[in-house]
């Protein structure tokens, strides 16, 4: 009896062993070459951690290894993993570009069951088409999820959608030399902790970045600080081709003493909107308890290394809704936190900042060019100008108050039920595409301002020149020149001229050309023969070059037009005729 029980433990231990004794086939679904497709919380059987097991078992991964999860996948995490200790992709079967994708939603990443989630990289980690967040179906929200563990790591996330935060989306944790680049990603709701700073994507707080590369990626609700660079001096930060929409708190947080730093292409609207008043948020706020613009550049303390001071600024939009014109005057009225000396941080820059920017003896390299002072005529923006826009000056003006608890509430439009707390509005459903001629052609090369994934196909244009404008960027930084300068090969044009439409009769469009000889506002309207203005196709600063416009007639009756060119002081007009 007593062989035949040992024999039955053998068998049932044996058994055990191999339910236990889990491989990494039991996470994958298919393997294509070095690309293992992950199971998810569904094809587990309801269960969660996926993800961090293939982490775990993957120990003989080949180097060109890629994790792909599947389209409206859910991958949560029920504790928060580190990567391997190689280089690591993680890939969603999603090839839209986020803000214009209408088919299977992203992949979710996010915390599961009491843990928030978040990911530790120890080597190079890129995280493409991914829908990422920072919480769980409970309600758990954390405080940052991507952080690094090792020095002189780089983490890219492209075409991602992340949403809540408690604090940042990525934070430099204690490894010096991080790089954070981010590509054509889409953030949200920026919000979740009583705290007017807190909601926004980066903060350097341990002083340990080296790189962050921010190009075509839109904002938008954020409460606080979008990315936070204090004190230190930060070997770079590009901002190039982004859009911005209602961020509550500084866009660019930090004290001043960026070097190599490049804000190029932009769009602002509804930004740094929180008055200040000396003293709030002591470290987090200007060293000179100045307002903070969205540039802010201050003098090296002395025992700063003393760099070159190297600032690109162009071509961005800047715009605030009126309804926003009234904040400081609420604040200074209410005697917030016991003063009445409150100040607009709705401006480009501080004082000094603006002194830096022209003492081109001192700071030849600090450049300020065209800032677009004019609100965009957004596709569809749906209620982010009106009714989500009375939310966010509340939150903004209630928050200034160093007792407050309030939260910037979720904006949701499809998924708004408390239980989908987790999921994102999906499809995106605004349209931050524009119609405004300046704009379309103000960014550097002639391509729009702000995010380029917006307009598909001016982006892949703008991918096919990508290296050679950030080569002209970087010329642009070290020689305290412009982008938005005509070609070298270009002749600077000597003259002001109006050309004839070309064809003309024409149906239905038409090209109007024109040269100016130095940059200054430009306004072309098209009238109607009894004077009536019929179109407007630029109304904004350009830079000096020849302009070739279309114009389209096709919703026009037949008839005589003039077109009528106002530069500087000059006006000149033409007629063209519409024959269909």
């Amino acid at each position: 009896m007593r062989i035949i029980l040992q024999t039955l433990l053998i068998i049932i231990l044996i058994s055990m062993s191999s339910v236990f004794a889990q491989t990494l086939d039991d996470y994958t679904l298919e393997v294509r070459g070095d690309t293992l497709v992950i199971k998810d919380y569904i094809d587990m059987g309801n269960a969660a951690g996926s993800i961090n097991q293939v982490f775990a078992l993957d120990d003989a991964a080949p180097a060109g290894r890629v994790y792909e999860l599947k389209a409206n996948g859910y991958y949560p995490l029920p504790s928060n993993p580190q990567t391997p200790a190689r280089p690591v992709t993680i890939v969603g079967a999603i090839n839209e570009q986020v803000v214009k994708a209408t088919g299977d939603a992203l992949p979710i990443i996010c915390g599961f069951s009491g843990n928030a989630g978040a990911i530790t990289f120890t080597d190079d980690l890129t995280v493409k088409n991914c829908a990422v967040y920072q919480i769980a179906a409970d309600g758990t929200l954390g405080w940052a999820f991507w952080g690094a563990s090792n020095p002189d790591k780089t983490l890219t996330l492209e075409n991602c959608l992340m949403e809540h935060t408690r604090w940042v989306m990525v934070q430099s944790n204690d490894a010096p030399g991080t790089t954070v680049r981010i590509n054509d990603c889409y953030f949200v709701n920026m919000t979740g902790q009583a705290c007017r700073r807190n909601g926004g994507v980066y903060d350097n707080v341990n002083h340990n970045t080296t790189e962050v590369m921010v190009e075509n990626s839109t904002h938008v609700m954020a409460q606080g600080m979008i990315y936070k660079f204090r004190d230190y001096q930060v070997g770079k930060a590009w901002f190039n081709h982004n859009t911005f929409i209602n961020m509550g708190s500084a866009v660019f947080e930090n004290i001043g003493y960026l070097s190599n730093y490049v804000v190029t292409n932009n769009i602002f609207v509804n930004c740094n909107v929180q008055p200040y008043s000396k003293g709030l948020d002591y470290d987090e706020t200007d060293a000179d308890s100045l307002p903070m613009g969205i540039i802010n550049v201050n003098v090296l303390p002395e025992d700063y290394e003393q760099l070159e001071r190297k600032t690109l600024v162009e071509g961005n939009v800047i715009a605030w809704s009126p309804e926003l014109s009234d904040v400081v005057s609420q604040v200074s009225a209410a005697g917030t936190n016991g003063t009445s000396d409150w100040y607009d941080q709705m401006i480009t820059m501080n004082s000094r900042t603006q002194a830096m920017f022209d003492d081109d003896a001192t700071y030849p390299y600090l450049t300020e060019g065209v800032w677009y002072e004019q609100m965009p005529n957004f596709t569809d923006p749906q209620d982010l100008f009106t009714d989500q826009l009375t939310i966010f000056e509340n939150f903004c003006v209630a928050t200034v108050d160093e007792a407050s608890a309030d939260i910037m509430p979720v904006w949701r439009l499809i998924y708004t039920d408390p239980g989908d707390y987790i999921y994102s509005d999906w499809p995106i459903p605004i349209d931050l595409s524009y119609d405004d001629a300046d704009l379309l052609v103000g960014a550097t090369g002639g391509f729009p301002v702000g995010d380029l994934n917006w307009f598909p196909e001016k982006k892949a244009e703008w991918e096919a020149q990508k290296d050679a404008e950030h080569e002209a960027i970087e010329n642009a930084l070290n020689t305290g020149g412009s982008t938005l300068a005509i070609d070298d090969n270009a002749v600077r044009p000597e003259r002001f001229q109006l050309q004839q439409n070309y064809p003309n009769p024409f149906n239905p469009s038409t090209v109007i050309t024109f040269t100016i000889p130095k940059a200054g506002n430009v306004t072309l309207t098209v009238y109607n023969s009894v004077g009536q203005e019929v179109a407007t196709l630029i109304n904004g600063y350009k830079t000096a070059q020849t302009y070739n416009l279309t114009f389209s007639g096709s919703d026009l009756a037949s008839g005589v037009y003039i077109y009528t060119l106002k530069y500087d002081n000059n006006l000149v007009s033409k007629k063209m005729i519409l024959m269909k």
